[in-house]
């Protein structure tokens, strides 16, 4: 059942109906744009959000930062965690909030979240030791199937239909959903991306990370495309048929050049998968 113009238009439409960002994700992530703002100011106003608030305690507490059971105040949570690391958890935490919304039957919100968070957390390690924007790699790698969910929740039966379409077929998501829908999760992904008003790198990066365009050095949509893979070759959703989609060779070059990553960075990658996976999934 191919696409129409008049499908995609009502597909944009839904995907314009699903909520926004929670107010206090919104004014988080605007004060942490702005140069003035001290993390006194962002923790009085993380305490606004109970859920949140608490999910900033639970990960100043894990093992991850040495500190566990000693972190009572959000203030000093934000400090052990650091501004980068708040950004990181406010977007993650908000996001996983929305995922809730918007899963259908036709998806495991566990296995998703896990690897959501896995590629993130891939993401922003490769954006790091290529020097790009570590915290446009995380949202990217987080939100880059969230067209997934979208779909699931517009279309739960022609989702489910893909679901089966690719246990019986041993095909990729994508190859499913274009052969029964006509579209891409990641087309789609684009779109909620856009709703939610996120930087055009991050909507483009969303957009691309199945296909990455030409480029002559590094970009986001490389990065995504490299992350997505390493948390699949990692194993971290607990998915029993996890499998490593396949891999652009220019994309794959320009990110290792020397035709490997760092071990210590593929350790990094799973030590903090597991402090951040244990404290975001919903």
């Amino acid at each position: 059942m191919p696409g129409t113009d008049l499908d995609r238009a009502t597909l944009v439409a839904a995907v314009r109906r699903l909520p926004s960002l929670p107010a206090v994700v919104s004014q988080l992530l605007a004060m942490m744009q702005d140069p003035q703002a001290s993390l006194e100011q962002m923790a009085e106003l993380l305490s606004l959000d109970q859920a949140l608030a608490a999910r900033v305690l639970q990960l100043a507490n894990s093992p991850f930062y040495g500190v566990s059971g000693r972190i009572r105040s959000i203030r000093d949570g934000v400090m052990i965690l650091g501004q980068r690391q708040l950004g990181t958890l406010v977007m993650a935490a908000g996001m996983t909030r929305q995922f809730e919304h918007l899963h259908g039957k036709a998806l495991q919100l566990d296995v998703f979240c896990r690897h959501a968070i896995a590629s993130a957390v891939a993401c922003r390690a490769l954006a790091r030791l290529h020097g790009l924007d570590e915290a446009a790699a995380f949202t990217a790698g987080l939100l880059h199937d969230v067209g997934r969910l979208a779909l699931a929740r517009c279309l739960p039966e022609g989702m489910a239909q893909v679901v089966l379409w690719v246990e019986q077929h041993d095909l990729s998501h994508s190859q499913a959903e274009r052969q029964l829908l006509g579209w891409e999760h990641s087309e789609v992904g684009g779109w909620v991306s856009e709703h939610w008003r996120f930087s055009a790198d991050v909507v483009d990066a969303i957009r691309q990370h199945h296909e990455p365009p030409p480029c002559a050095s590094v970009c986001l949509a490389d990065v995504v495309h490299v992350g997505n893979a390493l948390a699949h070759a990692l194993d971290l959703s607990g998915a029993p048929d996890e499998a490593v989609p396949p891999l652009d060779s220019a994309a794959w070059q320009r990110i290792a050049p020397q035709a490997s990553l760092p071990s210590i960075l593929l350790a990094g990658i799973e030590e903090e998968f597991e402090a951040l996976q244990a404290v975001l999934r919903p």
